[in-house]
C-alpha cells in the first residue's frame, strides 16, 4: 500500500472507528436502515461495507485507483446488489452526485495535492468549487494565477465540499479530515464556509496510532455533522479518542450518547474549541 498512500494519500480507517462513527451518527438521529449512503473515496469500502451491515438499502462507492476492485471483489462487496462501484475520479463535476445520498461517509485522501491534474481538469474544477478560489465569480474562467493555486490546493478541502455536496439536504456526513482544518488559521475561510452549510455537531480527535499501518501519525479528527443550518446557540461537542480499539471507543460513544452527566463533564473537560479559533 505504500506506492498507494504516496500517490493517493489514502489512509484506510479502521473497522472500529467506522463502527464507532455509524454509533455515533445513529445516536444523534441519522438513519441508517433503509438509507442511501455514499462514499466518494471509499478505498476497500470499509464505510460502505459497515453501512449495509447496518441497513443501508443503497451504497454508492468511487474510488480513482483500480487497484481496489481487487478488495471490492475479495470482500463481496463488489457482489452485492445494493452496491454500485466504480473507479472514478469522484470530484470530477461531470459526475452527477449533487443530493444523491441521505448519509456520505468516509475518509478522504489527506495530504495531496492536485500537481497531477491537467489544465482541462482544474478549469472544471474551478468552475464546480468554490473553497480553492473564494470570491472569483462561477462565470469567470480561471487564470493561469487561479489554476497555478488550485493544482497546490489540499485535495482533502475539495472533497470536504464534495462531500457536503452529494448530502441531500438534512442528510448526515461523517468525515475524517486532518485536524488543521478545524485549527489551522489558514483554513479560516474553510470553517466559516462550512458551518454556515451545516450543522456540525461532534468533533472527535483521533489518536496519532489511527493510520499507523499506513506510515503516518497524522493528527485527524471524525466530523459528524448535518445538511441544515445550525440553529441560534448551537454548540459543538468536542471530545478526544485515547485509543482505537473497540473497548475504548465504546466507552467513548457512551459517554457521547449522554454528555450531561457528571462522568462526561469529567471525561471531557479542557478542550480549547478548535473551530472556533481564529
Amino acid at each position: 500500500m505504500t506506492s498507494a498512500k504516496a500517490q493517493f494519500g489514502q489512509f484506510f480507517t479502521p473497522r472500529a472507528v467506522v463502527r464507532f462513527a455509524l454509533s455515533l451518527l445513529e445516536a444523534i438521529g441519522a438513519r441508517l436502515p433503509g438509507a442511501c449512503v455514499c462514499d466518494p473515496a471509499c478505498g476497500p469500502g470499509e464505510w460502505l461495507s459497515a453501512a449495509l451491515e447496518a441497513g443501508a438499502a443503497e451504497a454508492v462507492g468511487m474510488d480513482c485507483d483500480a487497484a481496489m476492485l481487487r478488495p471490492w471483489r475479495e470482500s463481496g462487496l463488489a457482489d452485492d446488489g445494493r452496491a454500485t462501484l466504480a473507479i472514478a475520479d469522484s470530484l470530477d463535476p461531470a459526475l452527477r452526485l449533487a443530493a444523491r445520498a441521505d448519509l456520505v461517509l468516509g475518509n478522504p485522501p489527506f495530504g495531496t495535492q492536485l500537481a497531477g491534474a491537467t489544465d482541462l481538469q482544474l478549469g472544471r474544477y474551478a468552475e464546480h468549487y468554490r473553497l480553492p478560489l473564494p470570491g472569483r465569480a462561477p462565470t469567470a474562467g480561471p487564470s493561469p494565477q487561479a489554476l497555478a493555486r488550485l493544482r497546490r490546493y489540499p485535495r482533502e478541502l475539495l472533497f470536504l465540499e464534495r462531500f457536503v455536496g452529494i448530502c441531500r439536504p438534512d442528510g448526515w456526513i461523517a468525515i475524517v479530515l486532518p485536524e488543521g482544518v478545524f485549527t489551522n488559521r489558514r483554513r479560516r475561510h474553510v470553517r466559516e464556509w462550512l458551518l454556515a452549510r451545516v450543522t456540525l455537531h461532534h468533533v472527535v480527535g483521533l489518536p496519532r496510532a489511527t493510520f499507523r499501518a499506513h506510515a503516518t501519525a497524522a493528527r485527524t479528527c471524525l466530523a459528524i455533522m448535518q445538511r441544515r443550518q445550525p440553529e441560534p446557540g448551537h454548540e459543538v461537542l468536542l471530545s478526544v479518542a485515547d485509543d482505537c480499539a473497540q473497548e475504548g471507543l465504546d466507552a467513548l460513544l457512551q459517554l457521547l450518547r449522554d454528555p450531561s452527566t457528571a462522568e462526561a463533564q469529567a471525561a471531557l473537560p479542557d478542550l480549547t474549541p478548535p473551530i472556533l479559533r481564529d
